[in-house]
């Protein structure tokens, strides 16, 4: 299993940021296998929204990875549900992210921001992180 962990990093790193987040990356990795994750979305002015998101990821970063995000709706007993596809490397970066953000220790963490860009506003990923 190292061996296989160890292979996945350097095939991820160089579309992920693994030069300057080696352990987070290892992290997102193992996240990945999981294929899923739960956080909690904040609203402005306040309140939050939880969401489960769920993938089926590619085997290589620049793969389509098909994900289904579901999201808690105020005095609606269904939730709102969005699929998308987009590159396995991409959804493993956000991943990156909802882990330094505190997903994963027992906290609902939020997606990063530039998530909710690109799903609401279309903008690139790249575009909208600072």
């Amino acid at each position: 299993m190292a061996r296989m962990s160890a292979a996945l990093v350097a095939l991820f790193a160089p579309y992920c940021q693994g030069a300057a987040r080696l352990a987070t990356l290892e992290q997102a990795l193992e996240l990945l296998g999981r294929s899923e994750l739960r956080g909690q979305r904040r609203l402005r002015p306040e309140g939050e929204r939880d969401f489960v998101l769920r993938w089926q990821a590619g085997v290589a970063p620049r793969e389509p990875a098909q994900l289904e995000l579901q999201v808690a709706m105020a005095d609606v007993s269904e939730p709102a549900r969005y699929c998308f596809a987009l590159p396995t490397a991409q959804l493993v970066i956000w991943l990156m992210d909802w882990l330094e953000a505190g997903g994963g220790a027992g906290q609902p963490a939020d997606l990063p921001e530039s998530f909710w860009q690109w799903l609401i506003l279309g903008l690139e990923p790249t575009a909208a992180r600072t």
